[in-house]
């Protein structure tokens, strides 16, 4: 009897574990109407993604990164148009970004790394990144500063 039970306490154990990571919330996105909308893996996922190639100061050699757009999480969400949003990673650092910057640029919530996820010890879940080899006039420390990592929250300002 006590095997039983031991055995029915694990299997509740993963089941609650298993649940748990299936909708931990990766980033909260705060509107500019005071709506906050959590977004978890599957909710990201299913969102279409950038891949792009880029050398960055924080990372040796080209990469390859992918995530959605900035701008298509934030379409997903009705927000057709924001001129200001400020990000912030998960040790507190706030940046805010005047996207009038970059108009064109594929400023991406990036989730993988030459294919494997990000984790915290590697900038992510979800790292604010751009192509800085496609862009390199961007590539200034003023622009790096905006590549937030460990994001968990972007508040659209306007």
């Amino acid at each position: 009897m006590d095997i039983l039970k031991q055995w029915i306490a694990g299997l509740l154990l993963v089941l609650i574990t298993f649940g748990a990571q299936a909708s931990s919330p990766l980033l909260q996105l705060a509107l500019a109407d005071k709506q906050v909308i959590t977004l978890d893996e599957a909710a990201l996922a299913v969102l279409p993604e950038t891949e792009f190639e880029t050398a960055t100061p924080w990372t040796t050699g080209v990469h390859r990164y992918r995530g959605p757009t900035l701008a298509s999480v934030l379409a997903a969400q009705g927000v057709k148009q924001a001129r200001l949003i400020e990000a912030v990673g998960l040790n507190g650092y706030r940046q805010q970004l005047d996207l009038s910057l970059f108009a064109g640029v594929p400023l991406t919530l990036v989730r993988f790394e030459d294919d494997k996820p990000l984790t915290r010890r590697n900038k992510g879940p979800l790292w604010l990144l751009m192509p800085f080899s496609a862009y390199p006039a961007l590539d200034v420390s003023a622009i790096h500063s905006c590549m937030v990592w460990q994001v968990v929250r972007i508040e659209v300002i306007q």
